[in-house]
This record gives structure tokens, C-alpha cells and sequence, in this order.
């Protein structure tokens, strides 16, 4: 899916796009069994970034727009932190667990996030929450769509990155 294409996306299109998300990233980053693979992906590219910096941060936004998307479900109008609208409001700690354990850990974030919008009925999709300091509202259907926008940039950055480090080699 193109991030062009975020406005039309229909929550089942994001199920698709999300549980693709930890298979697309084995395939960008680990394209065959090699241990250099594992190292590559933590060599620092000219951006000041690594390839695994990307997918630590997909996997970090993903979690924290399922969390936000729960509360626009199970809540009225709740707030939620600018970090739901605003990626360069998220930060995480450069802590990883290395590439196969983020790989792992991506699968199992998108899936349950996944699993959630599966079960979310028609009339929910509407509901809003609010973003502090902005005032901006969203629903549920707009955490689907940044959700899915974050990890298709966070995929094609890391994609970029890879192949950053493979030349340099």
C-alpha cells in the first residue's frame, strides 16, 4: 500500500498492511540467512541512523498507536498524547534487543494490533479521541491510517538505510 493511497485505506486494507509489516521488514533487512545481516543492520548510515533504528521505531509507534487506538474504543473522548499525530514527538530509549528480537517483537505488536481492528464493529469507528495541546480530534480509523503510514515510512527507510550499509561493504 502507498501512503497515498492512506485516504481510501478501509480497516480490513490495514489489517492486510500491518500483519504484512513484520514479513516486509524480515525481507528488507535480512533478505537470507547471513550473519553479517545481524551486524549491518546496527552499522549507522549517513542519515545518523541505522536500519535497525527504523524498525525499533515502527515497532515503538505501533505500540503506542494500538494503545491510543484502545483508549478511542474503550473511552469517551479521551485524551491522547501529541505523539499519536506528531512522529517527531516520539522518542524511545536506544535500547534494542538485536535484529531477530525486534523482528519478533514487531510480529507480535502488529498482530495484535491487527486482531483488534478485526474485531472493532462498524458503529466504533467513528469515535474520537483528543490530542493534548492541539485540540485535534481523531478516530479510530486515523490511528489505523498514521499506524499504517509509520510503518510503511519506517519500512522504506530502513530499505534505504540497508542498502546504504550493503554498499558500503
Amino acid at each position: 500500500m502507498e501512503t497515498s493511497d492512506l485516504a481510501r485505506m478501509s480497516p480490513q486494507d490495514g489489517v492486510v498492511a500491518l500483519r504484512s509489516l513484520p514479513r516486509r521488514f524480515r525481507a528488507a533487512l535480512r533478505p537470507f540467512e547471513d550473519p553479517d545481516f545481524d551486524e549491518w543492520a546496527e552499522r549507522v548510515t549517513s542519515s545518523g541512523r541505522a536500519p535497525l533504528d527504523h524498525l525499533v521505531d515502527a515497532d515503538r509507534s505501533l505500540t503506542l498507536l494500538h494503545r491510543a487506538f484502545e483508549q478511542v474504543l474503550h473511552h469517551d473522548a479521551p485524551v491522547l498524547v501529541p505523539a499519536v499525530t506528531d512522529p517527531a514527538a516520539r522518542e524511545w530509549p536506544a535500547v534494542h534487543s538485536g535484529l531477530q528480537g525486534e523482528l519478533a517483537h514487531l510480529e507480535d505488536t502488529a498482530e495484535g494490533f491487527a486482531s483488534l481492528v478485526e474485531r472493532v464493529p462498524a458503529a466504533d469507528w467513528s469515535r474520537v479521541g483528543c490530542v493534548a495541546g492541539t485540540g485535534t480530534a481523531v478516530d479510530a480509523l486515523d490511528l489505523l491510517r498514521e499506524a499504517v503510514r509509520t510503518g510503511i515510512t519506517d519500512l522504506r527507510d530502513a530499505e534505504r538505510a540497508f542498502d546504504e550499509v550493503r554498499r558500503s561493504v
